[in-house]
């Protein structure tokens, strides 16, 4: 279902008369469907010998006995397994349960980055026509497109961070990926509570930007922020040639496959880069509200909201994109907060700071005086909002009791990741007490963490002035 738009209404009293106002951007909404607000129907699910009752939808992938590629092989150079034909994804048989019973080929792999060490193992999951062209398909609801991840919440033993996180910037932003918790079974084994997601990519009720004119250059595009060793079309930007991305580098992910071409690629390269080295020239205390006219303002506050709410470090570093319609501002879309909360395996991070002050776009950004205003009243209207304490608790307690009997299916198969003689670097978080032994434990350290991250917030939320005091940038302003 697409998004729509709406805007905060209030009546304004002018000489007995009630006149209705909308506000500015800090009331920009968005219409958002919350799973666990939808209606339970619980039902038998039979596959194989696997036998259970859902009220969750069911995804059934049958490999016909292939081995599912993607997963980490470790020797002394790192690689990924390949399927028995060397491929990099396997065709398979999937059923979709829910009301009905739908029936489809996919192309099948392990995704993700250092979860695919995980036992309980995330996958990309592609609909495709036997004829192996790609196949749209909906899905439980959201838009249809061939393109999903299921993400296996391993990690994050509560099994909740993404689901509130997208559903979340779902209301906030132009476009966060929608999302399903589902169970999942591969081969007739049952695997768990999984999250099916929209993946970042072009399509209606997706990133809805146009399709390049045939034979022309000139396109609208989705690039990534992400580790540089892991991508195909990695660009040659300003934020690469600066530093401004070291570590990671900047990819384009659209447009790729049918609607790729080198002079394609290159307008990219050129629009990308010419608008980031635009927005890191404008003059610190200028006259004019230049940036407003290169980025989507209001989705750029949201982003940094979002994030720095969850404390999901990563952002901006990793996992990060934008969009830009031809025509349009550059905008930013949210992904992966499977570590955020005080979920990082190697480092503890606590509710302290901020993350996002050095982060490419955000470091400029925030120099700007009109940029910090306008990101402090959108926090401000949002915690007396959709994102206040009392709003995400309920979510919380809400979002537990949808899930139900689904959480002791899932941990009687992961059992393990509450077991601490289980303990391993690789699938635990670091040092070892950190790690819950209940499921009704780890709830209760994601909703400590949590408050006292909003609290945080809301008692330094004005220190993100000082980022664009004349006295951090007083050599910015030389003449």
């Amino acid at each position: 279902m697409k998004a729509r738009i709406f805007y905060l209404l209030v009546p304004v009293i002018i000489l007995g008369l009630a006149i209705f106002v909308s506000f500015n951007q800090s009331e920009r909404y968005y219409n958002r469907t919350f799973q666990h607000e939808l209606p339970k129907e619980t039902r038998t699910i039979q596959i194989d010998t696997t036998e259970f009752e859902t009220h969750l939808p069911v995804v059934s992938v049958q490999t016909n006995n292939q081995t599912i590629p993607g997963a980490t092989v470790l020797t002394p150079e790192k690689h990924y397994q390949l399927s028995e034909d060397g491929s990099t994804e396997i065709t398979v048989d999937v059923t979709l349960f829910d009301e009905k019973q739908k029936e489809a080929k996919a192309l099948f792999r392990v995704r993700g980055n250092s979860s695919r060490l995980f036992e309980k193992t995330s996958y990309a999951l592609s609909f495709v026509n036997d004829d192996a062209t790609d196949r749209e398909v909906q899905v439980f609801g959201m838009e249809k497109d061939n393109n999903w991840a299921l993400h296996g919440p391993a990690l994050d033993r509560t099994l909740l961070r993404n689901y509130l996180a997208m559903n979340l910037s779902g209301e906030l932003m132009p476009y966060a990926p929608d999302v399903r918790f589902v169970e999942l079974v591969i081969d007739g084994s049952y695997e768990g509570v999984y999250l099916l997601m929209e993946t970042v990519s072009k399509g209606e009720g997706r990133v809805d930007i146009p399709t390049p004119e045939p034979n022309s250059p000139m396109t609208s595009y989705i690039v990534e922020i992400d580790r540089a060793e892991k991508l195909e079309f990695p660009l040659n930007d300003f934020l690469v040639d600066t530093f401004r991305v070291y570590p990671s580098a900047t990819e384009l992910t659209y447009p790729t496959d049918q609607q790729y071409s080198e002079a394609r690629f290159e307008f990219v390269n050129e629009d990308f880069s010419k608008l980031s080295k635009d927005l890191y020239q404008i003059p610190y205390a200028s006259d004019h509200n230049e940036y407003k006219n290169l980025v989507d303002e209001t989705a750029f506050y949201d982003y940094f909201i979002i994030n720095e709410l969850f404390r999901n470090v990563d952002a901006g570093n990793y996992s990060t994109y934008f969009y830009r319609n031809l025509r349009g501002k550059l905008t930013p879309v949210v992904w992966d907060f499977n570590n955020s909360l005080n979920n990082y395996q190697e480092v503890l991070f606590d509710e302290t700071g901020f993350s996002l002050v050095e982060a490419p776009f955000f470091e400029q950004l925030l120099i700007e005086e009109r940029f910090v205003e306008g990101l402090i009243d959108r926090y401000r209207v949002l915690r007396a909002s959709k994102l206040s304490d009392d709003r995400l608790k309920s979510l919380i307690d809400d979002s537990v009791a949808y899930l139900g009997e689904a959480v002791t299916r899932n941990n009687s198969r992961w059992n393990l990741y509450f077991d601490l003689s289980r303990y391993n670097t690789d699938a635990f978080l670091q040092p070892i007490e950190r790690n819950p032994t209940s499921y009704e434990l780890a709830i209760s350290q994601m909703e400590d963490y949590l408050f006292r991250r909003s609290q945080w917030l809301d008692d330094h939320i004005d220190v993100l002035y000082q980022y664009s005091h004349p006295s951090r940038h007083s050599f910015s302003s030389v003449k």
